[in-house]
């Protein structure tokens, strides 16, 4: 009678065992041996490992616009005092359209000698001076008339207009939060297609990504200008598409998730 209840009692404790191995084996993730480098054995965890990239577009809110002065002549002074009247030229416009001088950059003026070669033999023809502006506004209106007003100017040579942002860091803390989010949710549809659930997150890594400023030239708005002022037309509006008007911002993320 002793025996049988002792038999009994064993049976229930070896049932309550397997209970609590059997939670302990659902709580904690199946834990697999691996061999490293060194050659030592390792345990890892069950982990799934995803890349996605995200890109999203943002409305311009600074533009930056670069011209350059380019001056010749035969003589060096006379080069030189030319270069200083025509400069005015590009401070007046700037003040007519109400933008600080502030926001003018410009370089030193750069004087080189032009050489002519003929039969072998070369000779000074004169001398060449240039200097370069950059011009920031916070409007696209502003950006395409100055563009507009400086492109009747002869000696005046423009370039190219980037759109930029003001909140680089705010812009770029969304797109990256955005890479995030759609990294683990890429890893939850690839773990509930095998009936797992996610677990820690192991590992993150950015991977590339950036901002890319759009620039658009000023090609067609510079061939209106000179022909409207040609043919004696009457001032003409602001080309603003001419001016590229959005920002590119792009984030890459690598995530390695623990799977239970």
């Amino acid at each position: 009678m002793i025996a049988k209840l002792l038999n009994i009692i064993c049976l229930v404790l070896l049932i309550a065992c397997a209970c609590v191995l059997i939670r302990t084996v659902k709580a904690e993730p199946a834990v697999v041996p691996a061999v490293s480098s060194d050659g030592t054995t390792v345990y890892d965890v069950p982990k799934i490992e995803v890349s996605v990239s995200e890109s999203k577009k943002f409305a311009a809110d600074k533009f930056e616009m670069g011209f350059s002065l380019e001056i010749r002549g035969r003589d060096k002074d006379a080069v030189t005092r030319r270069m200083a009247e025509r400069r005015s030229v590009i401070f007046e416009n700037v003040k007519s359209l109400e933008i600080p001088q502030s926001n003018v950059e410009q370089n030193s003026v750069d004087v080189r000698k032009d050489w002519s070669y003929r039969s072998g033999k070369r000779e000074l023809v004169g001398y060449v001076a240039t200097q370069n502006f950059v011009v920031t506004v916070n409007r696209k209106i502003d950006a395409a008339a100055l563009v507009q007003a400086l492109a009747a100017e002869p000696d005046v040579e423009i370039h190219r207009t980037a759109a930029q942002l003001k909140d680089v860091d705010g812009v770029q803390s969304q797109v990256i939060k955005a890479a995030g989010k759609k990294a683990l949710a890429k890893a939850r549809d690839y773990a509930e297609g095998v009936d797992a659930k996610l677990g820690r997150v192991l590992q993150i890594n950015g991977e590339g990504g950036g901002i890319t400023y759009n620039r658009r030239y000023r090609t067609n708005g510079l061939m209106m200008a000179k022909a409207a002022m040609l043919d004696g037309a009457a001032e003409m509006a602001p080309d603003e598409n001419a001016i590229a008007d959005s920002v590119e911002v792009s984030a890459s993320v690598r995530i390695v998730v623990e799977l239970k």
